[in-house]
């Protein structure tokens, strides 16, 4: 069963391309995870950027976030977006 990490972006237009960064980060980072098996950022033209990860497990999931969270979680994302980022966490069906 595989097991997807979705988070939704809302950044101000000023910090559009940082938040893009971060996502890009984010994704390089995770390619090089064990149990790692995609992600990517959808554009939802709305203005709005979804970040997906899907791993083979919640424990890859769980053991990809520390080096994950060294890479971006000191970005200011509360400066960076419009709302909290929200962020979803599930099985796969």
């Amino acid at each position: 069963m595989t097991y997807a990490v979705v988070s939704v972006h809302t950044p101000h237009a000023e910090h559009r391309e940082a938040v893009i960064d971060s996502m890009k980060r984010y994704s390089e980072v995770a390619r090089r995870q064990s149990g790692f098996v995609w992600t990517g950022i959808v554009d939802d033209a709305s203005g709005r950027l979804v970040g997906i990860a899907v791993w083979e497990s919640v424990t890859d999931a769980q053991a990809a976030s520390g080096p994950l969270m060294a890479e971006v979680g000191d970005d200011p994302f509360t400066t960076w977006e419009e709302r909290p980022i929200d962020s979803l966490r599930g099985s796969v069906l």
